[in-house]
């Protein structure tokens, strides 16, 4: 019978599911640590620019100030020397104009460092974020590429065991047997008390004396999964007799 055979694929199959999911767990763990280590780095790098592009604004502006604090008292000091009323104003009106100018770009510088100051809050909480996953990174990556590896192997050599119990078992069953894994991950289950433990349904009683017999291929009705027999070892617990009481 390949029913045996099929069991122990079975058995094979878990043990390599699980080792599956361990390791994509563990690889997963670690790319994602690694995004967003780089995403971070990235991140960095984006303050960064914006926060020498503001420097570099703000010091034009300072620079802009500057100069047209000189203007001011050029056009001061001809104001001094104006020979008419009419020259008297146009002077005014120029360092009126200038001291506008002043007024707006130190607002401007003002708004500019406010922006550094937030830029320069959040690349630091990123730094620290930044840190934080380079110091899980150097902790657990060495261990879980190690640990990564030892389950690579591990699935290598089932897979040969795999390839093994395979030999014995017919062509058409093996066939059968991937068939049913693919729709139901389980393709061989238990019948215990009449009940399939793959769906959890009663199997007909002339169908469960076949699964019994243990002599052909049984598919349960329900699930279409291939049937076996669990003997039910669970023995009743008896209860303690009850001294009667003297009358």
């Amino acid at each position: 019978m390949d029913i045996e055979q099929l069991k122990q694929l079975q058995d094979v199959d878990i043990h390599i599911t699980d080792i599956y999911q361990e390791k994509n767990a563990l690889e997963e763990t670690l790319r994602n640590d690694e995004d967003a280590y780089q995403e971070a780095e990235r991140t960095i790098e984006e303050f960064t620019k914006n926060y020498e592009q503001l420097e570099s604004e703000k010091k034009a502006k300072e620079a802009e100030i500057q100069q047209t604090s000189e203007m001011i008292k050029r056009w001061d000091m001809r104001l001094k020397e104006a020979k008419s009323g009419r020259e008297y104003q146009a002077f005014m009106r120029e360092i009126n104009g200038a001291k506008r100018d002043i007024s707006e770009i130190e607002n401007a510088v003002l708004k500019i460092m406010e922006e550094l100051e937030k830029i320069d809050k959040t690349r630091k909480e990123e730094k620290q974020k930044i840190d934080e996953i380079g110091q899980r990174l150097q902790q657990t990556a060495d261990q879980s590429k190690a640990r990564i590896s030892v389950l690579a192997h591990q699935i290598q050599e089932l897979e040969l065991q795999k390839n093994s119990i395979a030999k014995g078992i017919t062509p058409s069953m093996l066939s059968m047997y991937e068939q049913i894994k693919k729709q139901r991950q389980t393709a061989i289950v238990g019948v215990k008390k009449s009940i399939c433990q793959g769906c959890h349904v009663n199997i007909p009683p002339q169908l469960f004396n076949e699964v019994i017999m243990n002599n052909k291929i049984i598919l349960c009705p329900h699930c279409q999964r291939i049937l076996f027999y669990v003997e039910d070892t669970v023995v009743e617990e008896q209860k303690p007799k009850r001294n009667k009481k003297a009358v």
